[in-house]
């Protein structure tokens, strides 16, 4: 063939090898992107397997943190764990739990994540359910418990339902629970331990006693609620000296006395013996003042709530104290109880204090007002809850040091700042009332009821406690009937709510039936608040029986009782009511 026919042959068979070249380029990167695009798709999901599985780890090693008793590493590495994978079962259900042992806020609304999840269990519906019942959220943990009941329920959803019932007031109910939870399982000392508590704060003597009996059984057997069974008795408000010579003998032969234990029976024996004090402060000095320094600073706080403030000065000298903030609180507080207040003022001002700024501000303040410098002592005050911040646990002290020092206005200032942080309204509130009613200022007390009645729309308590006071002014009287009225139908047992009812009805004239309200078991009026005696006893006056009216009313403390409640029995007792 000549070269020019060869030359298109050679031409032809060139392009067709370019073309062949360009497909298989083509087909490699179409190969290559079907492959990047798969290893895309599937690479996604791998990436979050391997996170979880990382944070399922990092979630075990908390568990293994907490069980060491390592709680902020712990709380570390559950932090770890749901920023890896926040909604995991495990990070989610592990870190709930840890939050409930510890009594953290967050606890609620991690369990509240976990019970959405369709790894939960019975179990993990009950640890929300006890959460709730912890923060007052009454009508979730109705809730969240009614459908545990529905299906078998177990001794714990039993105990929860009793729980809940104490709590919303209905006494019958929650022994009812109690007793179902004790009899289905006989052999589990929780249950049994359980309806013991709530026999304990029946208004029945004899169910007390019934109580009482459990605890002893508890007290009498080893297992892990014999010491807690030992302990409700040494706190029994009305065991008999048999007993108590009985429960000082149980404290001393637990199988690890503590020291709180051994203060306890101290305090017995305080109550069996008061001619022998000094002997029995000497006994319990002698006995934890050379031991470890935590027990050093459990005495010093026992002996500093029974005005055994020079002792611990003595036990407690400065340059000891000063090796332990615990131990110079313990000890500032005697100084405090004993008015020795230059030296508190040279403890504050030595350099290199120990002591948190806010707790020194405290001190600071109480010195001030106790030597009548109201305005440097408000400067104080004012310095110390500033330098508190938002943190609850100085806002507490702060709080409490100030109810101690009969700094009222500054106590409630922070509850008020403490009820504004999330878990810790509850707390604040409830203390908020108790420092109105200390004051005997209605108004004022009906104002926090309101916020606590708002904070818990569904707590039975928070809604008769508003109707009572609102029926004490002589407010709406109709509508706030009608809820006394339904709280008392619903929870028949629950005296202060009938209590209410007899108020409204005293309000509408109706005496006969205020009277009614009380019909019934004997009441030991004499274990009654002041306030509820105060009505009765205007019940009773009302209904033409004065002469009992008189003797319940002359023996009620009037300083106890705020001016409304005052008026109510003011026709029987006179001026002194005033």
């Amino acid at each position: 063939m000549s070269e020019q026919g060869a030359k298109p042959d050679r031409e032809k068979s060139l392009r067709g090898q370019h073309r062949a070249a360009r497909r298989r380029r083509i087909i490699v990167l179409i190969v290559f992107c079907l492959v990047f695009a798969v290893a895309i798709f599937a690479g996604k999901p791998a990436y979050h397997w391997l996170r979880a599985i990382r944070a399922e780890q990092i979630a075990a090693q908390g568990d293994s943190l907490f069980q060491a008793g390592k709680n902020n590493e712990a709380g570390a590495k559950y932090r770890a764990a749901l920023q890896l994978d926040p909604f995991g079962y495990r990070p989610l259900e592990s870190a709930a739990l840890f939050s409930s042992r510890t009594n953290r806020a967050e606890a609620v609304d991690l369990w509240e994540q976990v019970v959405r999840l369709p790894q939960c269990t019975i179990v993990d519906r009950e640890e929300y359910a006890a959460a709730l019942l912890q923060l007052g959220r009454m009508t979730l943990a109705e809730k969240t418990i009614s459908e545990l009941l529905k299906s078998n329920p177990d001794t714990r959803t039993l105990d929860l339902a009793a729980r809940y019932a104490s709590k919303s007031g209905d006494e019958k109910k929650a022994i009812e629970f109690a007793q179902l939870a004790a009899t289905r399982a006989p052999e589990d000392d929780s249950a049994r331990f359980e309806l013991a508590q709530v026999l304990a704060a029946s208004s029945d003597a004899a169910q007390r006693g019934e109580a009482r009996k459990a605890l002893w059984a508890l007290a009498n057997k080893e297992g892990p609620y014999r010491q807690s069974a030992v302990e409700a008795l040494a706190r029994a408000p009305e065991l008999p000296r048999e007993e108590q010579e009985r429960v000082i003998e149980a404290l001393n032969h637990l199988p690890s006395l503590t020291v709180v234990n051994g203060l306890l029976a101290f305090d017995l024996k305080l109550q069996l013996h008061p001619e022998s004090a000094e002997q029995i402060y000497d006994e319990a000095s002698g006995r934890y003042a050379r031991g470890e320094i935590s027990d050093l600073i459990d005495l010093a706080r026992w002996l500093n709530l029974r005005r055994q403030s020079e002792r611990v000065l003595t036990l407690v000298p400065e340059e000891r104290a000063l090796s332990n903030e615990q131990l110079l609180l313990a000890r500032m507080d005697a100084l405090a109880n004993t008015a020795h207040w230059e030296e508190i003022d040279a403890l504050l001002s030595r350099p290199g204090l120990s002591l948190d700024p806010s707790v020194a501000e405290s001190f600071r303040a109480r010195t001030a007002q106790e030597r009548g410098t109201t305005l440097n002592a408000d400067v104080h005050w004012n310095h110390a809850i500033a330098l508190a911040g938002v943190d609850p646990f100085k806002l507490r002290f702060i709080a409490n040091f100030a109810e101690q020092s009969r700094a009222g206005d500054v106590a409630m200032r922070c509850y008020d700042l403490l009820s504004r942080i999330p878990g810790h309204a509850p707390f604040a509130l409830h203390a908020m009332q108790r420092l109105t009613d200390l004051n005997g200022n209605t108004l004022a007390a009906r104002s926090i009821a309101e916020k606590i009645s708002s904070f818990a729309p569904d707590d039975p308590n928070a809604r008769d406690q508003l109707a009572y006071l609102d029926l004490l002014l002589g407010r709406n009287v109709d509508n706030n009937f009608e809820t006394a009225k339904k709280l008392a139908d619903q929870y028949p047992t629950r005296l202060s709510y009938r209590v209410t009812v007899a108020l409204g009805y005293l309000r509408k004239d109706e005496a006969g039936s205020a009277l009614a309200q009380f019909e019934g078991p004997p009441i030991e009026w004499e274990r009654t608040l002041p306030a509820w005696r105060a009505v009765y006893a205007a019940v009773l006056a009302a209904n033409g029986k004065a002469e009992p009216a008189r003797e319940l009313a002359v023996g009620i403390p009037v300083e106890k009782l705020n001016r409304e409640e005052r008026a109510l029995i003011a026709p029987l007792i006179g001026a002194s009511a005033q």
